[in-house]
Order: C-alpha cells, then sequence, then structure tokens
C-alpha cells in the first residue's frame, strides 16, 4: 500500500477520494470524445464505401439482360443466356454445350449486349459504325480479324495474278 502511495504521490495525486472523483470524471469524457472520433473514422473509411460499392452492384445487378457478357468473380469470361430471379444461366466459351447456374453476386463486371459498361469493365474506344466486341475473346477477335484481312489481301493478289495470266494467255 504504501509503494502505492509513493507512485500516486510522484505524479501529483493524492489518495483522497474527493480528488480520485474528479480526475475519473474527467477521464470518462476523455474515453467518450475516443470512441465518438474513432467510430466516426470507420464510419467514413470503411462503412460508407462499403455502402456505396453495394448499391452501385445492385443497380447493375439489376439491369442484367440475357446477351450480355459478364466477367465473374473466379475470372471467366461468359454471356447471360437466362435470368430466373437471383439465379442467372452463363454460357462460357463457344460451346454451346457449356451453361452453368451461378448467382447474381458472382458477377463482378457486365459489358451490355448494345456495348455500355459497367461495374468498372473497361470500355474500348471505337468508331460508331463498329460495334464494340464483348469479353469473350477480344484478343482472339483482333487476331482473326487481322488474319481475315491479310488473307482477303491475299486473295484480291492471287486474283489480280490470275486475271494477268488470263490475259497474257488470250494474247
Amino acid at each position: 500500500m504504501n509503494y502505492l502511495n509513493y507512485l500516486l504521490s510522484c505524479y501529483g495525486t493524492s489518495t483522497t477520494a474527493d480528488s480520485s472523483s474528479t480526475s475519473s470524471g474527467s477521464s470518462w469524457w476523455i474515453i467518450a470524445i475516443y470512441v465518438v472520433v474513432f467510430g466516426a473514422f470507420i464510419y467514413f473509411i470503411m462503412i460508407r464505401p462499403q455502402r456505396r460499392q453495394k448499391k452501385m452492384q445492385d443497380e447493375t445487378m439489376s439491369t442484367l439482360e440475357p446477351g450480355d457478357s459478364v466477367l465473374t468473380t473466379s475470372g471467366f469470361y461468359g454471356t447471360i443466356v437466362a435470368i430466373n430471379g437471383d439465379t442467372v444461366i452463363v454460357e462460357f466459351g463457344n460451346n454451346k454445350n457449356c451453361r452453368i447456374p451461378m448467382s447474381k453476386q458472382a458477377i463482378s463486371q457486365v459489358e451490355k449486349a448494345n456495348g455500355n459498361s459497367s461495374a468498372g469493365a473497361a470500355s474500348s474506344s471505337s468508331s460508331s459504325s463498329e460495334p464494340k466486341k464483348k469479353f469473350l475473346g477480344r484478343k482472339k477477335a483482333d487476331q482473326e480479324e487481322a488474319q481475315a484481312q491479310a488473307e482477303a489481301e491475299e486473295a484480291k493478289k492471287e486474283a489480280a495474278e490470275a486475271e494477268t495470266a488470263e490475259e497474257n494467255t488470250e494474247e
């Protein structure tokens, strides 16, 4: 007990009941202020952004339609075939037999069938006459288009050579 009195006297406090009641009363206000400040910090840093993000996701999920391209949370690209309440049936790849029912919450990004993107999907800048490509095989589609153009040019050259060969044989 003497040691406790010694410690309290070193810090300028006494062991009388009057002084302990005033110091404990002021410490409760400080604790209450800390709790309010910490609560406000948690609300503005964590809770409010989560509510905003959930609201945006709910709006996106309510506008889903068959034909929309989606990216799932597991990283698969697919196309919505049908919607049944909270369940969507997604077709993956070019295989028409690969249709999987999944929850709407498993969809992280959506690109509308008409080209508008939502939920953080990247939109490509292309001319209005050229339709926007879907998520599914975007890179592969670009490669196939370039290959088709090269083959078309090659076919034109062969046709031109064939015409000149025919003209030469006629003469």
